[in-house]
């Protein structure tokens, strides 16, 4: 073989094989988990992920290594997760869409409940049932922490987005007929340090400012178009959100606003690797972007899959 034979061959597995090297994706099995929430844990350098069908939070290596972290009869499905590394909490959201195997009729759409535990050991701590402070069917989604501790979660089948005070009281922090719609209503959230919360309408494409010492002050964020199938929020500077945008489309869009949210404009559109993202996280200078392949999940004829990848996008 000569050298150019060489240069040849080399050059058609780089372009063969490329894609996987240069998206640094981590790619991991576990057996039917379908993870829709992640965390970074630095002190451990990995990862937490929730798991739609088994409810089981897994810690992933950045090699890829899963193993499960918590096993907990309260977990039917977990969904966003939230790591509090200043009081070394994860906190968990928990719902049933019927897809779990652990899902029953006096659970199903029925559930809104967060649970939280310790970081280190992955003891429980704390369980909080949401589920009767509004009437109606329930999908507890995601979740965010403000700068006092306070927890804020959605409910993408009741128009409400809860709180959790830091002393564990419950309560219904805003409702709006502006969260009501067909399907799956609210997603994604995160807390502004400017004061105020950023949420997104996933049936829609929508994004709501909440005041946080005024939770009836809701107001629709300008966007030159909308982002249906908006998912995860990851804000990543005061002017600067990314999307994780699935139901098709399977990309992760920037956001950028000069004007404290009142209007935002998209900067950037970049494609996953796997289907159905759901969420990401910051870490350092990239966003790590969990593909949850739930497409596979809610069609019912469709092959169960059994590996999923954790993707980094450089900043």
């Amino acid at each position: 073989m000569n050298i150019y034979t060489k240069f040849a061959v080399t050059l058609t597995l780089l372009l063969t094989f490329g894609k996987t090297t240069l998206a640094a994706d981590i790619n991991f099995s576990a057996k039917e988990a379908y993870p829709e929430g992640i965390a970074y844990l630095s002190k451990d350098d990995a990862f937490l992920v929730s798991s739609i069908r088994k409810g089981t939070i897994g810690k992933v290596t950045k090699s890829g290594k899963y193993q499960p972290f918590i096993n907990d009869e309260k977990l039917i499905s977990s969904l966003g997760l939230l790591l509090d590394e200043k009081r070394n909490n994860l906190w968990v959201v928990i719902c049933d869409l019927g897809l779990s195997t652990h899902s029953s009729e006096a659970t199903k759409t029925k559930l809104a409940a967060v649970a939280m535990y310790d970081a280190t050991t992955g003891k429980r701590k704390a369980y909080y049932d949401l589920s009767n402070l509004i009437k109606g069917m329930h999908l507890a989604n995601d979740l965010t922490m403000d700068s006092d501790g306070n927890v804020y979660v959605t409910d993408s089948f009741s128009p409400a987005i809860y709180k959790i005070d830091t002393k564990g009281n419950s309560t219904i922090f805003a409702s709006s007929e502006l969260f009501k719609g067909e399907g799956v209503n609210l997603n994604g959230i995160t807390y502004h340090p400017d004061g105020y919360l950023l949420t997104i309408k996933y049936n829609s494409g929508e994004l709501f400012r909440i005041n946080i010492k005024n939770p009836k002050k809701i107001s629709k964020i300008q966007l030159n178009e909308t982002i249906k199938g908006g998912d995860g929020l990851i804000l990543t500077s005061n002017n600067q959100l990314f999307v994780v945008q699935n139901q098709g489309n399977d990309s992760v869009i920037e956001l950028i606003s000069t004007d404290g949210w009142r209007k935002a404009e998209i900067k950037s559109k970049k494609k996953t690797s796997q289907s159905f993202p759901t969420t990401g996280i910051k870490v350092k200078n990239s966003i790590f972007v969990l593909n949850g392949r739930l497409d596979s999940l809610l069609d019912e004829k469709a092959q169960k899959v059994n590996n999923f990848s954790i993707q980094e996008f450089k900043q």
